[in-house]
């Protein structure tokens, strides 16, 4: 009977002393003492590991950066029904663990932060039109992380960033918005093909009064041309006309020594003497 109660004892002494918890780096945590009061202590434990009694245990927050995504339907400013995918990081105030756990507890996103992410994220949607949000998004996350420090800056909860991921548009306004574009691009595309039709046919036209703009210059130059060259003639032959008097014309006749001439007597009327040549016939007959 002594023996079995010892081997109780043994028992019960091992597993009260060899209980134990490991604060793994990026964590801290607050011990929890079943036989004190107050039952949790103040003191923030590091990283490392804690030898603990069976009736005591560590409580362990994670300090690290964290992410929660959440998709929220939401309905626009145009009255449009749409869901989107929004990320908020956070990470709660390391020095400030044991207050965060006395207000809110370690379910602090599920109880307070999430809830209040969901609703600001539908508030800021609704102040946007469903075409304005591609654009508008960053506004949007930027709303949302300024109210979000606000409401939880006296939490011991910070707020890193808010962000937008995704957002699932209405199809038939995508679709009609797709049937707009493309209408405009067509559009576009049309009255491009006008302009440069309309640039070609400036360039035929150009080119063809060029052309004929080179054709009456050339005239001109050639009408100019022979009116010179006509008058240069003129001049020329007034000259040689001046110079070719009668006697001139008699002396240059003579002057060539192989001319055969023929005097021909002329009366006193002016006309020349016909002298009657044929045979048998004497002169007066």
């Amino acid at each position: 009977m002594l023996r079995r109660i010892q081997r109780w004892l043994l028992l019960g002494l091992v597993a009260t002393m060899g209980c134990g918890v490991t604060i793994s780096p990026g964590s801290a945590g607050l011990k929890y003492k079943a036989l004190r009061t107050p039952s949790l202590s103040k003191k923030i434990y590091e990283a490392g590991y804690y030898p603990l009694w069976a009736w005591n245990r560590m409580i362990v927050y994670d300090t690290t950066t964290q992410d929660q995504t959440s998709e929220v339907h939401v309905l626009t400013a145009d009255n449009l029904h749409i869901a989107a995918t929004a990320t908020v990081t956070y990470h709660p105030t390391r020095e400030k663990i044991y207050e965060l756990h006395m207000q809110i507890g370690p379910n602090y996103y599920e109880e307070l932060l999430g809830p209040a992410f969901v609703t600001l994220i539908r508030g800021e949607f609704s102040k946007h039109m469903h075409n304005d949000l591609a654009r508008e998004a960053s506004q949007i996350e930027a709303a949302v992380t300024e109210k979000l420090q606000e409401r939880f800056a006296d939490r011991y909860i910070v707020i890193d960033q808010v962000a937008i991921n995704h957002i699932d548009y209405d199809g038939m306004v995508t679709q009609a918005i797709s049937q707009k574009i493309a209408v405009k691009q067509r559009f576009e595309q049309k009255q491009y093909e006008m302009e440069i039709a309309q640039r070609d046919a400036e360039i035929t036209r150009t080119q063809a009064q060029a052309r004929g703009d080179a054709a009456r210059i050339a005239a001109e130059g050639e009408a100019a041309a022979t009116i010179v060259r006509g008058k240069a003639q003129a001049e020329a032959q007034a000259a040689i006309n001046k110079t070719l008097t009668s006697r001139y014309l008699q002396f240059k006749a003579f002057d060539l020594p192989n001319a055969t001439y023929y005097f021909v007597p002329i009366g006193r009327n002016g006309l020349p003497v016909i002298v009657n040549a044929e045979p048998g016939r004497g002169p007066g007959r």
